[in-house]
């Protein structure tokens, strides 16, 4: 059977919006550049404070607007909204994960393949997000916060 019909999950069930800080943190904060590059992948970095974080960070969701106000002094946006539920699209670097899998923030913007974790942190995984779609031809994964 053939079909146009194209499954699109970017975007599906973002109900759940956060203003928060933009890290201050040298290759750490977001950029509109970084957006447009598509390095959007959160982690926390303070109180109500978001950036890129380190590798093996635990994702909070996906960076999709920046503020026009600067932080005072920089060239950094002062806010920035992150998208913390439903389906993301994120670059990955790395190998490609597999469907199923979790994520974690690579530290540049991206996620990577959640590494195995002996050390659970206290409160839980520092993984998060269920790979549900993979395009290794785009260097993207469709991820869904909730999981």
């Amino acid at each position: 059977m053939t079909t146009s019909y194209k499954v699109v999950n970017d975007g599906a069930g973002a109900n759940l919006l956060l203003t928060l800080e933009v890290d201050t943190t040298a290759n750490k904060d977001f950029t509109q550049t970084d957006l447009d590059n598509g390095l959007a992948a959160a982690v926390m970095a303070g109180n109500n404070k978001a950036g890129m974080g380190s590798a093996g960070d635990r994702l909070v969701g996906k960076v999709i607007k920046v503020s026009e106000e600067m932080q005072t002094g920089t060239a950094i946006p002062a806010l920035c909204t992150v998208q913390v539920t439903g389906v993301a699209r994120f670059l990955y670097s790395g190998s490609a994960p597999a469907v199923g899998q979790k994520v974690e923030a690579d530290g540049t913007g991206k996620v990577r393949t959640a590494t195995t974790s002996a050390d659970v942190p206290a409160g839980g995984t520092k993984h998060r997000g269920l790979v549900i779609a993979v395009s290794a031809a785009d260097t993207t994964v469709d991820v869904l916060l909730d999981a």
